[in-house]
């Protein structure tokens, strides 16, 4: 998916990133095009994405993709009710991977395993998106990414918003690398 993106992504895109279990992984691979055009978080709160995508996109206008994990998704879902009221222009790229991936990797480091409440795989996020009226779809083969990708990555200003629930597996392999081995 990140490669996809990678590909996809038309330059000067804002990107909003909360997404714990992939972070390594996309700051490696995706370019950022200049100040203000890539938002994260330095620190291990959950829950701002969703929220801050909307207000970067309500602030000007401009179209934002938001890549944000579930277990992040679940602090502030509610902030798609507020997209979808207001029309932001905000593409949600939801990594569906089963559980709070970060929190496992974390509970692993430190001899917990399993770690209890971090599995919280069956959430269609898709229907949950479309009951606070943000329009949604879902990828679950990875054949359909490549076309769905380049079906929201082309929305624009006026499209309103869209989240695209896109399942990937779960991965035990550390996360925040090195300090986690």
């Amino acid at each position: 998916m990140v490669e996809l993106l990678r590909e996809r992504l038309p330059r000067d895109t804002v990107l909003v990133e909360e997404t714990p279990s992939h972070r390594d992984a996309l700051h490696a691979r995706l370019p950022i095009s200049g100040a203000g055009r890539f938002l994260t978080t330095g620190s291990g709160a959950l829950g701002w994405g969703l929220p801050l995508a909307v207000g970067r996109a309500l602030a000007d206008g401009e179209r934002v993709v938001c890549v944000v994990g579930d277990g992040s998704a679940l602090y502030s879902v509610q902030a798609l009710w507020t997209a979808a009221r207001h029309g932001a222009p905000v593409t949600y790229l939801l990594l569906d991977n089963g559980g709070y991936g970060a929190v496992k990797a974390l509970g692993r480091r430190i001899g917990i395993t399993p770690v209890p409440g971090t599995e919280i795989d069956g959430i269609d996020f898709a229907a949950l998106a479309g009951s606070f009226g943000c329009p949604a779809d879902r990828v679950e083969r990875p054949d359909d990414l490549p076309r769905a990708l380049d079906r929201v990555l082309a929305l624009g200003r006026d499209d309103g918003p869209l989240l695209l629930q896109i399942r990937v597996p779960a991965d035990d392999s550390p996360a925040y690398e090195p300090w986690a081995r």
